[in-house]
């Protein structure tokens, strides 16, 4: 770590702001303490072909405060994670801190309040260090890494004093350090856990332990010290065992009911020594034991060894893992059934969306999207969270980034990430396919290194800060140069992954040069967004120089099938704008006779699946687009769903694939639930206004549907529309928050006269105007809806 800053870094809260500024500490020369690492050298090597990273270590400083304090505040890294005590309890509420970003590059440190903290007299301040991302072994093989150790803690304690003096405690050679009770820790593998090595009162002050040694002080590396971008991973959810099955005397397997990420509490009390073992995963054998082979490497498994003095309550500290099944083994008795707790934990944004309706398989469907976005945000938007990867692939988030944005705040999540990826970045513009990049150095495959340009512009879109799009505006840019460099006569044909895991596989090379276009024409929006007409003007003509290109190459004029002629291959040039105009309807007809000869099944794969349902429906064919999303039968989302599934899969039939490829906890196929909110609740953005300063309000009734409702809290406030079918006719509530207005498409059901009131008062009668109102403006009629212009307020439309 070289501990450097600059403005840009300093885009946090106002209280961090003020916090480091107040102390001198905006300037480059701000840091007094110094990075200390644990005596000795590391142990590390390999064991059974398996990495044995670092030992866990504690730390600890004691000092005295002798005047009453104003305020305190800790300002603290390390590497791999850590976490802090004070006076004996834990500091924050932060996991696996300070998150994951491309080391070399960008540290996060985290900043605490810890005035109630502190006392009068005698104080102790300590950490427990493990390893995380940055020794504990990534990639498949487990040989990757950033270092190899030793563990490193950065600790800046500042305290103000009522009498305007102030003190700073820092991390430096004062510091001791001993060997933790954690014998071993691994994001992938698990954590062993000894309690009799337990040390009371290590974090406490007066401590009088033995064999504590001197820290030595590290010399740092080149890096960006920088705040916390974006949430930290917290606790959000505790899940209680919905059964536990006998599989020997001494084999218990616990059911939580749901797949979920995070660990387990364990609760247990017998005699010292005794080896208490967790092993974990995601579904089980036909014989009801625990099904592993898909966690590949990855052994997934804790040891507690118990310390015997009453009831022994444990966590681990550096380690997660994907699961619902827990198998105990070793422990003393029949374990109860609160033996074991599931911690739910993520990274944390607000959750600000919600989705339901009356067909309950798309809910429990919009269930597992949800549960597998909670599941693969753990600092960097994974792709698994219980193998042995986790890693930040960039085409399964890109796909899955408005649908993500709906269900949670993602602004400060995604925009951390933006930073990862170009901090990552080639000199020559090339991105990775996973980032931070551990092990696929190369050119990111199409649509992969799109999601360097797409990301920003979900999240501008959704958000309506320009910021990202600055931050991120050169990197995007020398991704389409990279790829405009790489082109030919305007089509860039890299073959890549092609649309990943589909049913029927579509010609890679169009979908590269489709992505070009794509990348291209949204960076000309951008670069007027920010102000940038030259560089608007540029991109937008070389969009339609590769679109030209791309039609003349790709698309059969006889047939207007794109090359392939597979759902995936028609859908993403009519959905990225590549079609003309005068011939969407005609390529849509062919999506839809598609769907149709497979009796309303998709064979699309992570890229089509994203574009299949919202192409549909805005092509007039939103009653196949519910019956395609609606489906029970192989290869559907509710397939998924009838086969017990609790998250999205990774392949649509992970219950048949054997090991290897194989997540039961995947997002990427989880985009249709962009198509939920939009079209079947009915709540969209108005692409000339972003970050839903004005709304557009327009469900779809299709189906066997009766009622669906959503909403958001959106920056400006909560949006909310419920929309429901009586007696032949329709209620809409909804909600329009202050400082924003909506285009509300009230459905008309096919009535060719219909009555529409709001509140009471008829504005619509038999198909014409009747009524002016002050708050409602009527806008005009629509093949199958009544549009009006609402402003803030509550509304309550019934057709008639």
């Amino acid at each position: 770590m070289r501990l450097t800053n600059s403005d840009e870094n300093w885009k946090t809260t106002a209280t961090e702001v003020a916090g480091w500024k107040k102390h001198g500490m905006s300037g480059g020369q701000w840091i007094k303490a110094k990075v200390i690492e644990e005596f000795g050298g590391p142990t590390w090597g390999k064991v059974d072909e398996i990495h044995i990273p670092p030992r866990s270590v504690l730390v600890r400083k004691e000092f005295t405060i002798d005047k009453p304090i104003e305020r305190a505040r800790a300002y603290v890294t390390g590497l791999g994670a850590y976490v802090l005590h004070i006076n004996g309890k834990r500091v924050g509420k932060d996991i696996l801190t300070p998150g994951w970003t491309a080391y070399a590059t960008r540290i996060q440190y985290q900043t605490y309040d810890v005035t109630t903290l502190l006392e009068t007299g005698q104080n102790a301040i300590a950490g427990l260090l493990g390893n995380a991302w940055w020794s504990g072994g990534l990639g498949s093989n487990g040989n990757i890494i950033y270092k190899d150790g030793p563990l490193k803690l950065l600790l800046q304690l500042v305290i103000d004093y009522k009498d305007g003096s102030e003190e700073t405690i820092v991390t430096d050679k004062s510091w001791t350090c001993h060997d933790a009770p954690i014998l071993y820790n691994s994001l992938y593998h698990g954590e062993t856990y000894d309690a009799r090595l337990e040390q009371p009162g290590w974090d406490k002050a007066e401590f009088k332990g033995e064999n504590w040694q001197p820290v030595s002080v590290f010399e740092p590396e080149q890096a960006k010290l920088v705040a916390q971008q974006g949430p930290t991973i917290q606790v959000t959810q505790e899940l209680s065992p919905v059964s536990v099955t006998e599989k020997s005397p001494t084999v218990f397997v616990f059911d939580l009911g749901q797949n979920m990420v995070g660990w387990t509490r364990l609760k247990v009390q017998g005699p010292a020594g005794t080896k208490v073992i967790l092993r974990f995963a995601e579904v089980l054998q036909p014989d009801g034991n625990i099904y592993t082979d898909n966690y590949r490497s990855a052994r997934a498994t804790d040891t507690y060894i118990l310390k015997g003095e009453g009831v022994e309550i444990w966590e681990p500290h550096f380690t997660y893992r994907g699961f619902r099944f827990v198998e105990v083994s070793g422990h003393p008795g029949k374990p109860a059934k609160d033996a074991i707790t599931g911690i739910v934990f993520h990274s944390a944004p607000e959750v600000t969306g919600h989705f339901a309706c009356s067909n309950e398989l798309i809910n429990r469907i919009q269930h597992n999207i949800t549960w597998g976005q909670r599941g693969n945000l753990h600092s960097v938007p994974t792709d698994c969270p219980q193998r042995d990867e986790r890693l930040g692939w960039t085409g399964d988030a890109q796909i899955f980034a408005p649908t993500a944005c709906f269900n949670m705040n993602m602004a400060g999540f995604f925009s951390k990430w933006m930073r990862d990826i170009i901090d990552c970045q080639s000199p020559d513009g090339a991105v990775h396919d996973v980032n931070p990049t551990i092990g696929l150095s190369g050119p990111a495959s199409p649509a992969w290194g799109d999601a360097v340009v797409i990301i920003p512009w979900v999240v501008y879109q959704n958000y309506g800060d320009k910021r990202i799009i600055e931050e991120s505006y050169e990197g995007m840019a020398k991704w389409v140069a990279y790829m405009q460099s790489k082109s030919k006569d305007y089509l860039y044909e890299r073959e890549g992954y092609g649309d990943w895991v589909a049913v029927v596989p579509s010609p890679k090379k169009p979908i590269g040069a489709a992505y070009f276009y794509y990348s291209t024409a949204l960076l000309a929006k951008m670069a007027a967004v920010i102000g940038k007409e030259d560089d608007a003007h540029k991109y937008k003509e070389l969009a339609g120089k590769i679109a030209e290109a791309f039609n003349k190459r790709y698309l059969d004029q006889k047939t207007y099938q794109y090359e392939g002629a597979t759902q995936s291959a028609n859908l993403l040039p009519l959905a990225f704008g590549i079609t003309p105009q005068e011939l969407k309807g005609k390529v849509a007809a062919n999506i839809a006779d598609d769907v149709r000869a497979r009796q309303t099944h998709l064979s699309t794969g992570f890229l089509g699946t994203a574009y299949l349902c919202p192409v549909l429906s805005e092509n007039g064919f939103h009653d196949l687009a519910y019956a395609s999303a609606s489906q029970k039968t192989y290869p559907s989302w509710g397939y998924m769903a009838e086969k017990d599934a609790t998250t999205i899969w990774e392949l649509w039939n992970s219950d048949t694939e054997g090991p290897g490829m194989n997540s039961r906890n995947h997002f990427a196929l989880g985009s249709v639930g962009r198509w939920f909110y939009e079209w079947l609740g009915g709540l969209r953005i108005d692409p000339q206004a972003p970050g839903f300063k004005q709304i557009i309000i327009a469900p779809k009734p299709v189906g066997d549907l009766t009622w669906a409702e959503v909403s958001l809290n959106s920056l400006y406030g909560p949006i909310s529309s419920k929309w429901a079918i009586k007696d032949n006719g329709l209620t809409l509530a909804l909600n329009i928050p202050a400082n924003t207005s909506a285009e509300v498409y009230v459905p008309t059901l096919g009535k060719e006269s219909p009555t529409i009131s709001e509140s009471g008062v008829k504005l619509i009668e038999a198909g014409k105007a009747s009524s002016a109102s002050m708050d409602i403006q009527f806008l005009r009629m629509e093949k199958d809806a009544a549009v009006f212009k609402v402003g803030a307020g509550g509304y309550a439309f019934t057709l008639k």
